[in-house]
């Protein structure tokens, strides 16, 4: 009898292996549950054989051993002092006289299998094989639905390119009504044209989902000059949340659109006052150096023809000529301060010769200034 339970054992040391946790971690929260679940696939050594902590519980239960702990457990330590209680995690020996620690995870799994009845070879591995292929189903799934994402995102990826493409070729050809639209905006609200006139494109294309994607991620309420552009290049009037903007936006299609209406600069108190005109800034672009157009204050100051000009919050005085910013400041006295500094910090005649250096390379890169074109 003795030579068969000793055969019996250690058959279930051989085929014996639980890869997971028996059920004991799903009502765990992370991040404890990764804690729980390192602890118990970690590896023993027993009888020459290795084992992870679930599998080596779960044969030493099934060869008769049972938890059993003692509150208030204490000992001699070395020096002869007595340890302070705590609890004593056992794994006892079918005898009953023997043991070997456990720690407390150990010991509430030992406890749960007993509670779940998962106290038979049987039990254990067929609760294994199901809890594996659960996962396993899970993982398919989850690989499937990733898989279709990824199919997705390539898809909208492509589209936008594709639509991108599309976006760029038109602005190309854009009405000349729907450019002047755009370019009087930009000049009245920051001074300058904008040149850019891919949102008339994509406006054309206003019921494509990509096109309408990008029209609403514009039009938020920082970016008025785009709002304006699309009230009257499309007629309509938007709400002036954006919340409600986007709502509106969604549910709206090309059949909405009325007849473009044109735009009036609005009127402002300073225009009355400060006679604007037409000059040109020297700037980096894509293509290389170009000259653009802005309004601006006509401004001479140490027999320099320069302008005064209003964007992005800030005042800053060019020279007119070269197009080239000198100084700039919060407002127009502090603008004009900041260009009498940088005179007096390096002497007038050194800043004419920065002027007339700047000029003539400003003229060997970009040419010669519109504004200075002999008609």
């Amino acid at each position: 009898m003795e030579m068969l339970l000793v055969f019996i054992i250690e058959k279930w040391r051989e085929i014996m292996e639980i890869k997971r946790y028996l059920g004991f971690t799903d009502e765990i929260k992370k991040p404890r549950k990764t804690k729980v679940e390192n602890e118990l696939s970690r590896y023993y050594r027993y009888n020459g054989k290795i084992y992870n902590a679930v599998t080596f519980l779960c044969v030493k239960l099934l060869e008769g051993c049972y938890p059993e702990k003692e509150e208030n457990y204490r000992y001699y330590k070395r020096n002869g002092e007595l340890s302070k209680p705590k609890t004593l995690y056992m794994y006892m020996y079918p005898d009953g006289k023997q043991y070997f620690d456990l720690n407390k995870t150990q010991y509430d799994f030992v406890c749960y299998l007993l509670e779940n009845k998962l106290n038979t070879k049987e039990s254990m591995l067929a609760y294994d094989k199901a809890d594996i292929e659960h996962i396993e189903a899970l993982k398919r799934t989850e690989q499937e639905e990733k898989a279709c994402q990824e199919a997705e995102e390539h898809r909208k990826t492509q589209e936008r390119e594709r639509m991108k493409k599309i976006i760029a070729e038109e602005t190309q050809y854009i009405l000349q009504e729907e450019k002047e639209i755009t370019d009087s905006i930009f000049l009245d609200m920051y001074g300058k044209e904008n040149g850019d006139y891919s949102l008339a494109a994509l406006i054309h294309n206003f019921d494509d989902p990509y096109c309408k994607e990008e029209i609403i991620s514009r039009l938020h309420n920082d970016n008025k000059a785009s709002i304006k552009i699309f009230e009257c290049i499309t007629g309509l009037k938007l709400p002036k949340g954006y919340k409600e903007r986007k709502a509106y936006l969604k549910s709206i299609s090309v059949l909405n659109f009325k007849e473009a209406a044109g735009y009036k600069p609005r009127k402002r108190r300073e225009e009355k006052e400060v006679q604007k005109e037409e000059f040109y800034i020297n700037e980096c672009s894509p293509e290389g150096q170009k000259w653009t157009k802005v309004l601006a204050e006509p401004f001479t100051k140490y027999g320099v023809d320069m302008f005064v000009r209003y964007s992005n919050g800030s005042f800053s005085i060019s020279l007119a000529e070269a197009g080239m910013k000198v100084c700039d400041g919060k407002t127009k006295i502090e603008c004009i301060n900041n260009l009498k500094k940088f005179v007096d910090d390096r002497g007038k005649a050194t800043f004419l010769q920065m002027v007339k250096d700047a000029t003539e390379k400003m003229y060997k890169v970009t040419g010669i200034n519109p504004r200075y074109e002999v008609v």
